[in-house]
């Protein structure tokens, strides 16, 4: 079991929560590096991370967490958000810190959930309709999937109950 395991998949393919519960049973660490990121950096509101003058700043903050982590020693659960695993070279970074688990949920899933539990509603400046920007978003990586599929080792099938997809982590890493 010792060794770091790093998670990636698509936004809401459960990768925080499977991995909390997963370092729970296993007694070891769980980290998000998208949040690590964003304290270093120190902001008073989440929405100034989507100021152009902070996306970079986020963006190599999160590359400096990751860098942190391969020199860590000790074994970890770490959370990677979709972009930091899209990235070159923070893929070439995680290649070398740990073994890779793709949380793999249909797009469709993922997307019903983020309809239910956001309200992150912006106004199409062309059509004026309504659109949801996390559903684009999900929308946008379905179409990067392959990338995440070929970076990882293992690919964790998150289709069922939280716990059976829990139990299934901690298989993989025993």
């Amino acid at each position: 079991m010792p060794g770091k395991y790093i998670l990636i998949g698509v936004p809401n393919s459960g990768k925080s929560t499977i991995g909390k519960r997963a370092a729970e049973k296993l007694q070891i660490p769980f980290y998000d590096t998208d949040k690590l990121a964003y304290e270093r950096l120190n902001l008073d509101d989440p929405a100034e991370l989507f100021l152009p003058s902070n996306v970079m700043r986020f963006v190599n903050e999160k590359s400096k967490v990751l860098a942190e982590f391969a020199e860590f020693d000790g074994s970890a659960i770490i959370e990677i958000w979709a972009e930091s695993a899209l990235n070159p070279l923070d893929a070439e970074v995680m290649k070398k810190t740990g073994t890779i688990i793709y949380i793999k949920r249909e797009i469709k899933d993922a997307i019903a959930e983020v309809k239910k539990s956001s309200r992150m509603v912006l106004r199409d400046e062309t059509t004026g309709k309504e659109v949801h920007a996390q559903s684009e978003l999900l929308n946008f990586y379905a179409k990067e999937l392959h990338h995440l599929e070929a970076l990882a080792n293992l690919t964790l099938e998150n289709n069922g109950s939280l716990d059976e997809a829990v139990e299934k982590l901690v298989a993989m890493i025993l």
